[in-house]
């Protein structure tokens, strides 16, 4: 059973069965839940984020009055925004929502906050290994930080930390004084 196929007089205990006012009613509770069940499926909008498009994500976004929305954002990005909207708006300033926000649109990034870094107090720094934090993206990125902060904090730098692999050789030499001994060992990769 469902609420589109409900039988409301299986669920009637057996003595209840007999009644005809009682049977009546289950019949007409069966027509309502099935109207009710019609009525409430397009509201299950959370059950299909994931399959919505750009200006269902738009609208819903306008809907729940998300004030870190960017339109131009990719859709995964927005499925993740509005996925984790009420959360954010729960926690909104502190330091759990700014970096869920953060990590949604640019992928990777942390706060340290003053007492971590030696700072003022209230006073943070936003650290990233995104480089696509650069000068083109930076306003969006402050915008978005700004409308997620607690007014009161204020950001002291953002830190963009850039990794990188390399072929390193190290080696070494000795020379002894006194004798005609030299030791030269070959460099060797790290």
């Amino acid at each position: 059973m469902t609420l589109f196929n409900l039988e409301f007089r299986r669920l009637l205990p057996a003595f209840m069965r007999g009644d005809i006012a009682i049977l009546s009613l289950s019949q007409s509770m069966d027509t309502i839940f099935q109207q009710l069940a019609t009525s409430i499926l397009p509201l299950s909008t959370w059950d299909y984020i994931d399959d919505l498009g750009e200006a269902e994500l738009d609208e819903l976004a306008w809907e729940l009055n998300i004030l870190w929305w960017n339109s131009d954002a990719d859709i995964e990005t927005k499925r993740e925004i509005v996925k984790t909207s009420d959360m954010v708006y729960k926690k909104l300033g502190t330091k759990w929502a700014v970096e869920k926000v953060i990590t949604a649109y640019f992928g990777d990034g942390y706060i340290r906050e003053w007492f971590q870094y030696s700072g003022e107090p209230g006073h943070f720094r936003v650290y990233s290994t995104n480089p696509s934090i650069t000068e083109e993206k930076l306003n969006q990125f402050l915008d978005i930080l700004y409308k997620v902060k607690r007014s009161s904090a204020i950001l002291d730098g953002i830190s963009i930390t850039l990794t990188g692999e390399m072929k390193l050789s190290a080696g070494f030499g000795i020379h002894q004084y006194g004798t005609d001994t030299y030791v030269v060992q070959k460099p060797t990769d790290l």
